[in-house]
């Protein structure tokens, strides 16, 4: 199933707590921000703009240029365009 316009999603943007595994620090508590699905490029599917609804209020932009090759996007209500 693909990203479509208008879906809602989060991606993870840190994490709150992190582990040691051997030499490597692993994340275990991930920070969510939340958004909806403006466009997906036409050249790329992995690049979304997505308008952040939860960012304003932590004095962040609203717009985020997302890759799915590198965020971890996860669709949370789906649409049924695409």
């Amino acid at each position: 199933m693909g990203i479509n316009r208008g879906d809602l999603v989060r991606w993870v943007i840190d994490h709150e707590v992190y582990e040691a595994s051997g030499d490597v620090l692993v994340g275990v508590q991930p920070n969510y921000r939340h958004g909806i699905i403006l466009e997906v490029s036409k050249k790329d599917s992995n690049a979304l703009m997505v308008f952040c609804y939860d960012c304003k209020k932590r004095k962040e932009n609203n717009w985020m240029i997302l890759n799915k090759t590198y965020d971890k996007v996860e669709i949370l209500s789906g649409t049924s365009d695409g």
